[in-house]
């Protein structure tokens, strides 16, 4: 039997709030290994102030940018292309 529209957005909305769940989760992991490797640099840089060395260059950018953007040649995601798509009629019709 073929899914409803409603059926096809319920399980957009479950999919998109998994998805949002594991991004956060993400996120928050990325932070806590921010924080730690802030705190080790500092910890190199205080053992090589006394040991004589010069301080720790990062290798890695200043923080850590999501960068959002459409692929060439994508389409936007309208309500309208959305519906197309769901319903199969695809985006040329």
């Amino acid at each position: 039997m073929a899914k409803s529209f409603k059926q096809w957005l319920e399980e957009g909305e479950e999919l998109y709030n998994e998805a949002l769940k594991e991004y956060q989760h993400l996120e928050e992991q990325l932070e806590q290994l921010e924080q730690k490797l802030a705190e080790k640099k500092e910890e190199l840089d205080q053992i090589a102030r006394v040991i004589g060395k010069p301080p720790v260059e990062s290798r890695r950018r200043a923080g850590v940018q999501v960068v959002e953007a459409a692929a060439p040649g994508s389409i936007p995601a309208s309500r309208n292309t959305i519906a197309k798509a769901l319903t199969g009629r695809g985006l040329g019709g």
